[in-house]
C-alpha cells in the first residue's frame, strides 16, 4: 500500500513536471508568435508615423501630432500647434483632430499645450455639423476631452455644460448612433470621401475610452466599419455605388482618401506598398498608426479574398429627409422609418472587376454614386460609370433646411460642379437600375421639362483599349466593346448616341439609358459580333439564336438583411455581424 502510494506520488510528480514543461513551451511560442506580430505592426506604423511627419508641415493637427509622438521636428510642428490653437472658430474636424492630438501625444505634450487645449474648449464654440460623420466626430470629441477633464463646472466648457453632462449626453449619442446604424444599417454608407471620419474617429475612441462596455462598443464598431469597407475592396479600390463621392474620386478610385486607409489595414505589408504617396494624401492615418489597434485577420482576408466571385447585398438608409417625402419614388412601407429611403445596395465582386449598384432615384443630395463598374487595375481611372446630371432646388430642399430656391442659387460657391451638365456624381429622380451579376440595366425616362435631358456615361482613355462593334438592328444601336487586359466590356447604348471628349476619357452620350455587359460568356460574344438585336418583353434579344440579356430585372430585394454575401451576415435588426473568411468565423455581438 505505501509502495503503490510512493509509485502514485511519483507518477503524479513526473506528470507535474511534464505539465509545466509544456505549458512553458505553450508560453513561450504565444510569446514569439505575438512579439513578432507586434514587431511587423510596430514596423508598420513607424513608417507611416516617419513618412508623414517627413512631408511639409502644415496646419493639420495629425502631421502635428506624428512629431511631437516622435520628437521629429518639434519647434515646428509647436508654431503650427500655436496657429491651431490661435483660431477663435473651428468645427467637429477642429475638435476631433484636436482631440486625437491631446490624447495620443499623452507625455510627450508640453504642459503649458494642455492648458492651452483646455482654455480653447472653454471659450471655442464648434458648428456641430448636419451630418452622420459631423455627429461622431462632434460626440466622440466630447467624450473624450469630458474624460480628460471630468471635474470642469459649467463654466468651464463652450457649451454650458459640466463635464459629467457632457460626457453623459455624448455617451448617450454614440449609443444611439452604434445601435442604430448595426440595427438599421447606415445612413453615409460607403464613402470613398468620408469613410476615414469614421474610422478615425472610432480608432481613437476605442483606443482611449476608459468605460469597458464602451470602449467594447467602439472596438466591435471599427472591426464593423472596415469589415463593410473590405467586402467593397479591390487591390486598393472603393467599389459598387457609394453615398458620398467627391468629384475626383467619382471617376478616379485611386484617387479615393479611404485607400490610404485600405492600404494599411488591408496590406498584408502594413501599407509599405504604397506608403509615400498615400500617407501623404491622407495624414489622418497618423491617429490609427498611434494606436495599438490592429486589423483582425479575418478582415484583411476579406479585403484581399477574391478567388471566387461572389455578390453580396445590403441594406442601408439614405439620408434624412426633410421636405417633399412623396417625391420619393421607392418608398417601402416595411422600413422603420419614412425619413429615411430605404438603399438595397448589391455588389458582383471578382479577381478582375467589380459590377456594383444601388435601385436609383435620390438617396443623398449631390455626392451620390449609383452605380460603378471598377477594374482590377493600379491604373488611375479604372471605372466605368454613368448619371443623369440632376440639377434641382427639389432635391436640395429634399435634404437642406435653408429655403430651396435659396440653396440653388447659392451652391455654386461651395459645390460649383452641382449646376454643371458634365458632372460625374448626384442621382436623378428618373433613373432606374438593374443589376444581375455581370449584368446591369441603367434607364431613365426624362420628361421636357427637365434643364438636362440626357445621360452620361464615362469610359476612360488609353491606356484602356476600346474598339468599337457596329451590329444593330436600327441604325446608330451599336455594341461596343471595351478592353482592359484580358477583360471585355460590352456596352449597348439604349438609342442613338454621341462621343464627346472628357478630361479622362470619353463621354458617351445618350437620352434613354444603356446596358453593360462584364465579361460575357463566348456564346454571347458570338451573337454580339454576328447577330442583330432587338427589344422584345424587357428584354434585349438576337433576333437569329434568340440570345436574350433581361432588362428591367434585377436581384429580389433583401429587405431583411443588411448584409448578405459569403463573407459577411446581419439580419435586420438583430444587432449582430457574423464574418465568414477562409474557415474562420468572427462574431460582432453590439446585444
Amino acid at each position: 500500500m505505501i509502495f503503490m502510494i510512493n509509485v502514485t506520488n511519483m507518477m503524479h510528480s513526473r506528470t507535474r513536471r511534464i505539465s509545466r514543461i509544456l505549458i512553458m513551451l505553450i508560453i513561450l511560442i504565444i510569446q514569439i508568435t505575438v512579439q513578432t506580430t507586434f514587431a511587423q505592426s510596430r514596423e508598420s506604423k513607424g513608417r507611416i508615423l516617419n513618412q508623414i511627419s517627413s512631408v511639409p508641415i502644415r496646419n493639420d493637427f495629425a502631421m502635428v501630432a506624428a512629431r511631437i509622438y516622435l520628437g521629429k521636428d518639434t519647434a515646428a510642428a509647436y508654431r503650427q500647434l500655436d496657429t491651431l490653437l490661435s483660431r477663435a472658430y473651428g468645427d467637429m474636424f477642429w475638435m476631433y483632430g484636436c482631440a486625437g492630438l491631446y490624447y495620443a501625444t499623452g507625455d510627450r505634450l508640453r504642459p503649458e499645450y494642455k492648458a492651452r487645449i483646455c482654455e480653447c474648449w472653454k471659450h471655442y464654440t464648434p458648428y456641430r455639423g448636419d451630418t452622420e460623420n459631423h455627429f461622431l466626430m462632434y460626440y466622440g470629441s466630447l467624450l473624450l476631452m469630458a474624460q480628460a477633464w471630468p471635474d470642469l463646472l459649467d463654466t468651464d466648457w463652450f457649451m454650458g455644460k459640466s463635464s459629467k453632462d457632457i460626457y453623459d449626453e455624448s455617451k448617450e449619442y454614440l449609443d444611439h448612433w452604434i445601435d442604430e446604424t448595426v440595427r438599421n444599417g447606415q445612413e453615409e454608407w460607403d464613402s470613398p470621401r468620408y469613410g476615414y471620419y469614421y474610422i478615425t474617429p472610432l480608432a481613437l475612441l476605442a483606443e482611449y475610452t476608459k468605460d469597458k462596455r464602451m470602449k467594447h462598443r467602439f472596438e466591435m464598431m471599427l472591426e464593423y466599419e472596415l469589415a463593410s469597407y473590405a467586402a467593397d475592396y479591390l487591390n486598393g479600390s472603393y467599389c459598387g455605388a457609394h453615398s458620398r463621392v467627391s468629384d475626383e474620386c467619382a471617376i478616379d478610385p485611386h484617387a479615393a482618401e479611404i485607400e490610404t486607409y485600405g492600404n494599411y489595414f488591408f496590406d498584408e505589408s502594413g501599407g509599405a506598398a504604397r506608403l509615400d504617396t498615400l500617407s501623404a494624401k491622407c495624414p489622418d492615418i497618423a491617429f490609427a498608426a498611434m494606436t495599438s489597434f490592429q486589423c483582425p485577420k479575418i478582415i484583411r482576408n476579406i479585403a484581399n479574398d477574391r478567388d471566387s466571385a461572389y455578390e453580396q447585398f445590403s441594406l442601408k438608409r439614405g439620408r434624412q429627409m426633410l421636405r417633399y417625402l412623396d417625391k420619393w419614388s421607392s418608398t417601402d412601407s416595411s422600413y422603420d422609418s419614412e425619413y429615411h429611403a430605404p438603399v438595397y445596395k448589391y455588389d458582383y465582386m471578382t479577381k478582375d472587376y467589380c459590377l456594383g449598384s444601388m435601385q436609383g432615384g435620390i438617396i443623398q443630395p449631390i455626392q451620390q454614386q449609383s452605380w460603378s463598374l471598377v477594374f482590377n487595375s493600379d491604373k488611375h481611372h479604372n471605372i466605368i460609370t454613368g448619371l443623369n446630371p440632376y440639377v434641382s432646388a427639389t432635391e436640395l430642399g429634399m435634404f437642406f433646411p435653408e429655403y430651396p430656391s435659396f440653396q440653388l442659387e447659392k451652391i455654386s460657391g461651395t459645390k460649383a460642379s452641382y449646376t454643371s451638365e458634365n458632372k460625374w456624381e448626384g442621382g436623378s429622380p428618373y433613373e432606374h437600375i438593374y443589376q444581375d451579376k455581370n449584368v446591369l440595366v441603367a434607364l431613365y425616362d426624362l420628361p421636357d421639362s427637365e434643364k438636362y435631358r440626357h445621360v452620361d456615361l464615362l469610359v476612360p482613355c488609353p491606356p484602356f483599349r476600346s474598339a468599337f462593334i457596329r451590329q444593330g438592328k436600327n441604325p446608330g444601336q451599336l455594341w461596343l466593346n471595351f478592353s482592359l487586359d484580358s477583360l471585355h466590356v460590352y456596352i449597348y447604348p439604349l438609342d442613338s448616341f454621341e462621343w464627346l471628349r472628357d478630361t479622362t476619357g470619353v463621354r458617351l452620350r445618350t437620352l434613354v439609358g444603356f446596358v453593360v455587359y462584364c465579361d460575357p460568356p463566348d456564346s454571347v460574344i458570338r451573337a454580339i459580333d454576328s447577330e442583330h438585336w432587338y427589344f422584345e418583353d424587357d428584354a434585349l434579344v438576337s433576333n437569329r439564336t434568340q440570345t436574350t440579356i433581361p432588362m428591367g430585372e434585377t436581384k429580389p430585394k433583401r429587405n431583411d438583411w443588411l448584409f448578405h454575401s459569403p463573407f459577411l451576415e446581419s439580419k435586420k435588426g438583430s444587432g449582430i455581424l457574423t464574418m465568414h473568411c477562409k474557415g474562420e468565423t468572427r462574431v460582432l455581438d453590439f446585444n
